[in-house]
């Protein structure tokens, strides 16, 4: 029995490692506050639209870079629609074009954001620059 366990547990281990780190976004908002204040995080949100190529550029090549995922381990992720007015109300201004991502600490103070698109190494700069701050 302990044999298989650590048989599992090599598997596992291996894995992930082949598939590389694993980004959870929260659904909400709220949530996602919560969740950053109580494991004293910070933030990144993400504003979106459903049928923005941008946006989906941003999340097949920028968010799925390995790098990336790496440093976004350390903040509460969220994903908010723009058409969404009730998520919207968290920013301090009424519009931003998707994709725009925001780095806010847990009480939603904005600290940096970037708007559009960005290649992965440009992301990361700014991962940096909040970081720095």
């Amino acid at each position: 029995m302990r044999k298989m366990i650590s048989v599992w547990a090599i598997v596992l281990l291996f894995s992930s490692s082949l598939f590389g780190v694993e980004l959870n976004w929260e659904k909400d908002t709220a949530t996602a506050f919560a969740k950053a204040k109580a494991e004293k995080k910070n933030v990144v949100l993400m504003v979106e639209a459903s049928h923005c190529r941008w946006c989906k550029k941003m999340k097949q090549q920028t968010l799925a870079d390995q790098e990336v995922k790496k440093r976004l381990q350390n903040y509460i992720l969220v994903k908010v629609l723009r058409s969404d007015s009730e998520a919207m109300k968290i920013l301090p201004e009424s519009y931003y074009p998707a994709p725009t991502t925001f780095f806010m600490t847990p009480e939603g103070e904005i600290m940096e954001k970037a708007i559009g698109f960005f290649e992965a190494s440009d992301f990361i700069t700014y991962i940096n620059d909040v970081e720095e701050n």
